[in-house]
């Protein structure tokens, strides 16, 4: 009863703050349309919760309940050594912590992790920082996540909405109802995070494009921050996009030219990083990655599991790449489909392909600014996708992971589709996207 009481309370408190925070309104949007993604991201919160709780009954294995338990042992520090506390909250390490904190949590160092950063102590942190509000109630943490995720997803609307005039609500609606970005968006989950600094650092990289300013500097800085220290190979995938945009935008070059540069400059800045330490060689940290992947699978068989090409070097990553784009975009088939998660990503590619034919029916000629958007999306999308499609031999995971490279996808097709034609021929629309 108290954690219903609790939740309801932050719920409101956070419909509050939306209502009188100029950030989350928009003249293009409705009011109510606002609240009620933000409701819906909790309602569908409540689901996934039952689900783990009912049909996947591991705990010990389950995302959204084993960082929020291992962070029971970094909060009850507080009571024996509130200093303790607050050096682990912020991010301090020593042979004292870890033998007292660290060594009792089930997921603090991860046997299979081969990434640069653990993605794991930024979630734990975050859950013990939670727990002094929420008193270690669990769904207060789902609300507040949601409510971090929710942030994000309207600084990503905000940064998308400039380049699509007269596409305001309909983007919205591809924000909030793609549905892995719901699904997974929406628990106690490290997607939550992501989406938060992927939001923020596509809003301020843009308006920084614009007209520099130290503001929006600070803030991308602090996102990368975040994605370094929960998805590293986003920053890997932002990097071509953002140099090939600042470039184009800035200077007004053509896209071509400036694709090209970044291009040369990423494969350049690839090949120089290993000498100044092994573990900045990004080809074989891919490599390490697929490796750690495929033995995991091994020795923990998942239903949804498959096996994938042996990467070698760096030629091997273009021989492969074709595979792993199959795997990300097309795959899985409806017959190699293992639970009900997997038909959702097997839905996705369907709705993904049929917008693709709807946008050669009702096909706009992007403009310039448009382009370079475009541009954008298609280069971060593909780049992501490869990145999954060469390290991960299993679906299930797959679908998560590809999160940001579908709405990417989406938004690019909405770039490129005539939504005056289409509405014309389709009057009812107008009630919902005019």
């Amino acid at each position: 009863m108290v954690e219903f009481i609790l939740s309801i309370f932050y719920f409101l408190v956070f419909c509050f703050i939306i209502g009188k925070t100029r950030f989350f309104s928009d003249s293009g949007i409705p009011g109510f349309w606002v609240y009620a993604l933000f409701g819906l991201k909790v309602i569908v919160s409540i689901f996934l919760t039952a689900i783990y709780t009912h049909y996947y009954t591991d705990r010990e294995t389950a995302d959204i309940f084993k960082y929020f338990d291992d962070s029971r042992v970094l909060f009850d520090a507080l009571k024996q050594n509130p200093g303790d506390y607050l050096k682990m909250i912020f991010g301090f390490s020593d042979q004292h912590l870890h033998d007292t904190y660290y060594a009792h949590m089930s997921h603090w160092t991860r046997p299979y992790s081969s990434d640069l950063f653990s993605d794991s102590h930024i979630i734990i942190r975050l859950n013990a920082f939670i727990r002094l509000f929420s008193f270690g109630h669990f769904q207060v943490h789902n609300v507040v996540f949601n409510f971090i995720s929710f942030t994000g997803l309207v600084a990503i609307y905000k940064a998308f909405k400039p380049f699509l005039p007269g596409k305001e609500r309909l983007l919205y609606l591809i924000i909030a109802l793609t549905p892995s970005l719901l699904f997974w968006g929406s628990g106690l989950l490290k997607e939550s995070l992501i989406l938060f600094a992927l939001g923020f650092f596509l809003l301020h990289f843009f308006r920084f494009s614009k007209a520099s300013g130290y503001k929006s500097l600070l803030w991308m800085f602090g996102a990368a921050s975040i994605l370094l220290f929960t998805k590293f190979y986003l920053l890997v995938a932002l990097f071509i996009p953002v140099i090939h945009y600042f470039i184009s935008s800035k200077w007004n070059w053509k896209t071509g030219y400036s694709f090209l540069l970044s291009t040369f400059v990423f494969v350049v800045i690839v090949s120089i990083l290993p000498y100044f330490h092994e573990n900045l060689d990004i080809i074989r940290q891919i490599i390490i990655k697929q490796q750690t992947f495929s033995r995991f699978i091994a020795e923990v068989p998942a239903s949804s599991g498959f096996h994938i090409p042996e990467l070698e070097n760096g030629f091997s990553l273009l021989i492969y790449a074709p595979n792993a784009l199959l795997i990300t975009i097309i795959r899985p088939y409806p017959w190699e489909c293992s639970s009900s998660f997997m038909y959702l990503n097997v839905m996705e590619n369907i709705l993904f392909l049929a917008g693709i034919v709807l946008v050669l029916r009702y096909y706009a000629k992007p403009s310039r600014e448009s382009k370079r958007l475009l541009w954008f999306l298609l280069t971060f999308s593909f780049s992501l996708l490869l990145l999954i499609g060469y390290t991960t031999p299993v679906f299930g995971a797959i679908v998560r992971y590809k999160i940001p490279a579908l709405l990417f996808l989406f938004t690019a097709l909405l770039v490129l589709l005539d939504l005056e034609k289409l509405k014309s021929k389709f009057h009812l629309l107008n009630k919902f996207l005019s």
